[in-house]
């Protein structure tokens, strides 16, 4: 077909954001930029989960509409106006909801990440100026420390289950207790 729209046009209106032709991917939870988008061929292809196709089948799996439909959406041919699938919708939203739920959470571990270490290291400076209370309160810091490590770590490198249970304060893989405030 001739007369299909700029695929990267298409990708942009529909809320992703692209650099250099890459983005994260609207099919998954991607975490980090899979999603590219080749302007001379117009195509895209997710190296996360596989989709790839044209701005056709871009807008078919997006919004969970037909081959017709989807001509219909982008204004390649007339009909009646396109319901978009609202499941489709839903799960997009949700997506979205539980990345930015995990991205606030990592920058929030992240920040009390900082805060330790700057602790760590001021007790390395002068050592001799803890008193024995220091000390096993330093202890107990330096152990809250590696638990937000730990969570840092799943969060970046775990897998989906490991992260929801985190979210939802329940036992990790390891049958720690995660601390419910540590999340919120």
């Amino acid at each position: 077909m001739e007369n299909k729209p700029d695929i990267v046009r298409i990708i942009e209106q529909e809320g992703i954001e692209l650099k250099r032709g890459t983005g994260i991917c609207p099919f998954h939870a991607d975490s980090k930029p899979s999603f590219r988008v080749n302007k001379d061929k117009q195509t895209f292809h997710c190296f996360g989960c596989g989709e790839h196709g044209d701005v056709i089948s871009f807008i078919m799996k997006l919004k969970g509409i037909s081959f017709p439909e989807a001509l219909i959406y982008l204004g390649i041919s007339r009909g009646a106006p396109v319901k978009v699938n609202p499941a489709i919708q839903i799960e997009k939203q949700i997506q979205k909801d539980y990345e930015k739920t995990i991205h606030d959470l990592y920058e929030s571990l992240c920040q009390q990440s900082r805060k330790l270490h700057k602790v760590r290291i001021k007790v390395k400076e002068s050592p001799g100026a803890l008193t024995e209370q220091g000390a096993a309160y330093f202890a107990g810091l330096m152990g809250e420390l590696a638990e937000i490590e730990f969570k840092i770590d799943i969060l970046l490198k775990g897998y989906f289950e490991d992260k929801i249970n985190l979210l939802r304060g329940e036992r990790n893989a390891f049958g720690r207790e995660i601390k419910q405030s540590a999340v919120a």
